[in-house]
């Protein structure tokens, strides 16, 4: 069979993966086409016929990266039915994402055949505390048996696959309905966490790294300057903060200091993790998550307190 595997990443999580499952289908002897999804040029020029689609993508806010929706204008009006298969990376919460992802595909002649969702490190704030913290500690870490994980994806992609050929096989999903709430809720507390992309002009030497690596050509170096374009409509991959060598980009005072999500740091927390290594933190994995959900509301109206008294 002939897989194509479209994929997001901001930071390397999403693109490990995408890595993983592309190895596990070429060693059982398929053809597999990796694209970043910031090769729309490319993904422009594929021919979807006979061929099944992977697309994979990190939870942002709660639901798939904004980026993502480039994808769909290039996919709209096609007629020909293509079974296609979900998965994500996420910190904390895979929320309703891949739902509603699948449900905007599936208004294009797809067909969603497996979907999975892949607990990883943070990209954001507890990335950049100190390693022997609990805000790290607690959250900085591939879940347990994941390469087992990915293999019983990868097995359930190709038994799914056969089923779709023999007959118009699809998996049924379901969102939450409280998803709308949690997107709003999420969304005000990105303001105040991360309220805006900066540059320390002092720290910045204009290597113009950032500006390569933005995904939405948000940073421009402009001969002795890097310009920003928006500094609030931001994608929030925060690749360019992770990969700036002079630590001059920050969103905000929490993210401000040394500390970096970068490769090496993800490859060794991966190795770690596929090396069969227990996480004393992932088998209460869910009481951490709701003991930060709880603290996230909290935070959440607290905020909008605030916000009412300056209005």
């Amino acid at each position: 069979m002939e897989f194509v595997l479209l994929y997001f990443s901001g930071t390397g999580n999403t693109k490990l993966i995408s890595e993983e499952i592309q190895k596990r289908l070429e060693k059982d002897h398929h053809k597999v086409d990796l694209i970043s999804i910031e090769s729309l040029d490319k993904i422009k020029k594929l021919d979807l016929k006979n061929k099944i689609v992977g697309i994979g993508f990190p939870v942002y806010k709660f639901t798939y990266p904004h980026i993502m929706e480039n994808i769909f204008p290039i996919f709209k009006g096609k007629k020909e039915v293509t079974p296609f298969f979900l998965y994500c990376s996420y910190t904390r919460f895979e929320a309703d994402s891949l739902h509603n992802f699948a449900q905007k595909l599936e208004k294009m002649a797809f067909r969603l055949i497996a979907k999975e969702s892949f607990k990883s490190p943070s990209n954001g704030i507890a990335s950049m505390k100190s390693s022997d913290s609990y805000e790290y500690s607690s959250v900085m870490f591939f879940e347990d048996n994941i390469t087992d994980k990915l293999d019983q994806f990868t097995n359930e992609i190709i038994d799914n696959s056969f089923k779709y050929q023999n007959k118009d096989f699809r998996i049924k999903h379901r969102g939450n309905f409280l998803d709308s709430l949690r997107l709003k809720i999420v969304k005000d507390i990105e303001r105040t966490k991360y309220p805006k992309l900066e540059i320390d002009r002092e720290k910045c030497n204009v290597c113009g790294l950032c500006a390569k690596n933005c995904p939405e050509s948000n940073l421009i170096k402009m001969n002795d300057n890097i310009k920003i374009v928006d500094d609030f409509a931001c994608l929030h991959c925060l690749r360019c903060m992770h990969h700036c060598p002079q630590f001059a980009i920050s969103f905000g005072k929490l993210t401000e200091g040394p500390n970096r999500y970068t490769i090496k740091v993800k490859d060794k927390l991966f190795e770690k993790a596929s090396n069969g290594f227990k996480e004393i933190y992932w088998q209460d994995f869910y009481k951490i998550r709701s003991k930060w959900r709880r603290v996230t509301i909290k935070y959440w109206l607290k905020h909008r307190k605030k916000e009412n008294k300056k209005r």
